[in-house]
């Protein structure tokens, strides 16, 4: 995407394990959106800011075999990933493509239009989702996960998943990264001339022993501490990053509470017929 800000976790090989991670951990809930919102079998689908392919082969499961999907990015490394891995499945009708929102302009239309994560990156969301939906065929699919950061909390209050948290928010809104873009998304459908959207809204909650809750947190933290140091939001000494899936974890069990993620809002709409 052209009018995206430079992505504020990078681009690294640690960066792609984190989405890989995250995908295990949130990905039932992007399958049930899309499952709600009516992706099927034998659509073609476009999957924006596809990252390392987690979104673009779940939804090939949706479509099958008589379906296709093409994730596009404007990662190199990230979009060979991506192939190597859609392969490895031995998904043919999966492609990635580095790309930008000019080139797609050859492609199309599509039956679907998907994104997870993406439009929190974007000065100009609605302009950007608006140029997109010229790309989806009349009465197709425009299908959107976003979340909304600072919802996160836990029972009892845990002061190290408060102060990730906080860490996390901090770093991403000072990189002016919207951390409330699943609330804006029936906003933003609105303005990119979709009709109003149906919503969705979800999160995971963990209690006990939670590794991959654990590893996501230190994983995105990692990921974002050179930007977090250089916005003065927290230190690598303050962090201690090599210990910090592992204290987050004990604190949890310790606690014998429970931990809830921020909430995920997913919306979708056709385009006018």
């Amino acid at each position: 995407m052209d009018d995206a800000r430079a992505y504020a976790l990078g681009d690294s090989a640690e960066e792609h394990r984190r989405l890989m991670l995250q995908s295990r951990f949130i990905g039932e809930l992007t399958e049930a959106l899309f499952a709600r919102a009516g992706l099927a079998e034998g659509m073609h689908v476009l999957d924006v800011g596809c990252g390392a392919g987690d979104v673009s082969l779940l939804a090939r499961d949706f479509v099958g075999e008589r379906g296709s999907v093409l994730g596009i990015d404007r990662s190199a490394d990230s979009v060979a990933l991506a192939q190597r891995r859609a392969q490895s499945s031995g998904y043919r009708n999966v492609t990635f493509e580095q790309t930008t929102l000019e080139d797609l302009r050859a492609h199309g239309p599509f039956d679907a239009l998907v994104g997870r994560l993406i439009l929190l990156y974007l000065p100009r969301p609605a302009e950007a989702l608006a140029q997109l939906v010229r790309l989806v065929r009349p009465g197709g699919l425009v299908i959107f996960q976003e979340m909304d950061m600072a919802t996160g909390r836990s029972l009892p209050e845990l002061p190290l998943y408060r102060r990730i948290g906080h860490w996390i928010t901090t770093t991403f809104q000072r990189a002016g990264v919207d951390i409330e873009m699943g609330s804006r998304l029936f906003e933003t459908f609105r303005r990119a001339g979709l009709p109003a959207p149906e919503l969705l809204s979800a999160a995971r909650a963990v209690g006990g022993d939670c590794p991959e809750l654990s590893a996501w947190l230190a994983g995105t933290l990692g990921s974002l501490l050179p930007l977090a140091e250089k916005l003065g939001v927290v230190t690598r000494d303050e962090v201690q990053i090599d210990t910090l899936a592992s204290r987050v974890c004990a604190e949890i069990v310790a606690s014998g509470g429970v931990v809830h993620t921020p909430v995920y809002v997913g919306a979708w709409a056709r385009t006018a017929g």
